[in-house]
């Protein structure tokens, strides 16, 4: 079996997505085997026959995260894709407001040492 190409990578990409992500442009102009890089990730979770989710599932999880690590790149892209798999506004709408009530969760998670360490 021959190895993926970066070439063959982008045309896939820019089938699924209309257009290759500014920063994976920007990516393949320093070395173009980050396009494989990033499709061989991509191949080992959110498109693995193994993954028990379904694909909305999988990129509601993936855009979640994005939202959570400030990737406006990614949000955008991940949300055209989930609108053409039929996302609603009440799901993006929950899906946010988890989001912020894990964030919020995390940041009292974080201040536990600031608090048991005023109590001493």
């Amino acid at each position: 079996m021959n190895p993926v190409t970066p070439e063959q990578v982008e045309k896939m990409m820019i089938e699924k997505m209309g257009a290759l992500p500014a920063s994976l442009n920007s990516a393949k102009a320093v070395d173009p085997r980050f396009l494989v890089e990033q499709a061989m990730s991509s191949k080992f979770s959110m498109q693995d026959e193994k993954n028990p989710f379904e694909p909305k599932t999988s990129m509601m999880l993936a855009l979640a995260t994005s939202i959570t690590l400030g990737s406006e790149e990614c949000i955008a892209e991940q949300t055209k894709m989930l609108k053409k798999m039929g996302l609603t506004k009440e799901e993006l709408a929950f899906l946010v407001k988890i989001v912020k009530h894990a964030q919020s969760s995390a940041v009292m998670g974080n201040a536990k040492a600031a608090f048991d360490t005023f109590e001493r």
